[in-house]
């Protein structure tokens, strides 16, 4: 068992040393990936919005799409704030969600920045609500969520998350599979590396499909760690692996794709588009589907699955950098992250001058200001606290002199 159980007991606010440190790698991982929708040039998808000679099917998928996935985010932010949040106790765990929710909170507003651009009218927020097939998806999830909320009195209760009986560990497990796999990796995973990619494909909305790209390549990273915490979950947890959970969790997969074939056949109403059709987007899914529950050991439900969009594959596998210079994006990354070729031209500092925080230009030597000796902010701090504060008898060690001594 590790020293820090998923569940507990163990210190929330211990961060280190680290059981799972996978997740703190993940988390790390995911702020060098750092973007925002207004370093995407939209105007294009502008003029196609407004173009009379738009091919009504083209526009209606595009906004159909838009509007589902709009809803998704928040539904999965809230999901992950509420519940898993609040049940995971380490601390490097809960780092992890920290960031997701953030994510999410992101790609909300990347939605938001097209469609305020594009003049989508507001009703398109309240879409799901009219479409049935849209709908019942955004109730799926709202139903897998309720138990593992109703667990969360626990907390108020004084009642100790490791203490919880089979029932509520497997609607957990369940929980689990369907947001990470499911919801994530097959809902949002299709549609945003299938419709409106095959749009941008054929001319369409480019803007929109790289905003999804980006948002892909987070939620990548999401359903990578779903994987390693589901993974963990069991191992902790073995009872929790019945027959009837698995017979439970084959059933949400069947339906979690009943529902994705109404909600593409809705997208696609008024007919397949060139390269896209109904069928082939379930198969996908299915093939999706099977790889996701394959990847924790779970079985595969799909014998008819397969991929039918091999060009999808391309969407992550091109780098995309935000090129400063010519105001476009070819890749996104923290700043410290980034690489440069052309150090070499006239009036450019090559990257060994630019800090680790981000890329500003560089300072002059007469422009670089004296760093105050160590010890002197040692000192101040000594002065606001008596000798024998308990604080310095704990954090006495080397890298007080040094703050950034770990980072070296």
């Amino acid at each position: 068992m590790s020293p820090k159980p998923l569940l507990g007991p163990c210190d929330s606010y211990q961060l280190e040393p680290f059981a799972y440190e996978w997740a703190w790698t993940m988390a790390r991982a995911q702020e060098n990936n750092n973007w925002a929708p207004e370093e995407i040039a939209v105007a294009p998808d502008v003029a196609d919005y407004k173009d009379p000679t738009l091919d009504p099917k083209h526009k209606h998928l595009f906004v159909s799409v838009m509007a589902q996935l709009t809803t998704f985010d928040i539904e999965r932010g809230d999901d992950a704030a509420e519940t898993f949040l609040s049940v995971f106790q380490p601390a490097e765990i809960r780092h992890f969600f920290k960031r997701l929710v953030w994510e999410e909170g992101l790609h909300t507003r990347s939605y938001r920045y097209v469609i305020e651009n594009l003049g989508i009218p507001l009703s398109i927020y309240d879409t799901w609500k009219t479409v049935p097939a849209m709908k019942a998806r955004v109730e799926m999830a709202q139903q897998l969520s309720e138990p593992v909320l109703q667990s969360i009195k626990r907390q108020i209760e004084g009642r100790p998350y490791h203490q919880m009986d089979l029932a509520e560990k497997q609607a957990l497990l369940r929980s689990l599979v369907f947001w990470f796999l499911i919801f994530e990796g097959v809902w949002f995973w299709v549609s945003l590396l299938g419709p409106v990619q095959q749009l941008a494909r054929l001319g369409r909305f480019k803007g929109g499909a790289e905003q999804f790209t980006y948002i892909a390549r987070d939620e990548s990273q999401h359903i990578g760690f779903g994987q390693a915490l589901i993974r963990e979950y069991m191992v902790q947890n073995p009872e929790a692996v019945t027959d009837d959970l698995l017979a439970t969790i084959l059933a949400d997969t069947h339906r979690a794709i009943d529902l994705e074939s109404e909600y593409i056949a809705y997208c696609l109403k008024d007919g397949p588009i060139l390269g896209y059709s109904v069928n082939e987007h379930v198969a996908t899914a299915k093939f999706f589907a099977n790889m996701r529950l394959g990847a924790v050991g779970l079985p595969q439900p799909f014998d008819d699955a397969y991929h039918a969009f091999p060009w999808m594959a391309e969407q992550m596998e091109i780098r995309k950098e935000k090129n400063f210079f010519e105001t476009r994006v070819t890749e996104y990354q923290a700043g410290g992250a980034l690489s440069f070729d052309d150090a070499d031209e006239e009036g450019m500092a090559g990257p060994e001058e630019f800090p680790a925080t981000g890329v500003i230009p560089p300072r002059t030597a007469r422009e670089v200001p004296t760093e105050a000796p160590a010890e002197d902010d040692k000192k101040s701090v000594r002065e606001l606290f008596p000798e024998d504060d308990p604080y310095f008898q704990k954090h006495e060690q080397s890298q007080w002199d040094d703050p950034l001594a770990g980072l070296k």
